[in-house]
């Protein structure tokens, strides 16, 4: 990916740290953590950005439809969609594709994890079991 690397203009969007969200999670009771599957892959390329990651093989040529490991803005972009996709929602952070949900009650926590899990289903994003 060294030349789709190159024509790439990287948007720069901060990683939190750990210490960062746990600072944010203070004084969570409860807690439920969600991987999300295939990681970079949920994220599907606009047509427009395929070609550029055009690469031959001995069957002939072939390009990615979704975001892939190897391209250098790849965490950062990652990290900013689905931060975005649960902005609105209180008592969640994310860290890539791991995704915490906390509250301080039972009820609190459940009734933000169950918005978590319809925001999920919505985007039709996939979680690991």
């Amino acid at each position: 990916m060294r030349a789709a690397n190159k024509a790439i203009v990287r948007e720069r969007h901060p990683i939190p740290t750990v210490d960062e969200i746990l600072y944010k999670m203070n004084g969570g009771e409860w807690f439920s953590k969600m991987d999300l599957r295939y990681g970079f892959h949920q994220l599907e390329l606009e047509e427009g950005s395929r070609e550029i990651t055009t690469f031959v093989t001995h069957r002939g040529l072939y390009r990615y439809k979704r975001l892939m490991f190897g391209i250098n803005a790849a965490p950062e972009k990652y990290q900013q969609v689905i931060s975005q996709v649960f902005h609105d929602i209180e008592g969640v952070q994310n860290i890539s594709d791991d995704i915490v949900v906390f509250g301080r009650t039972k009820e609190e926590h459940d009734e933000r994890l169950n918005l978590v899990l319809d925001r999920i289903r919505q985007k039709k994003l996939t979680l690991k079991w």
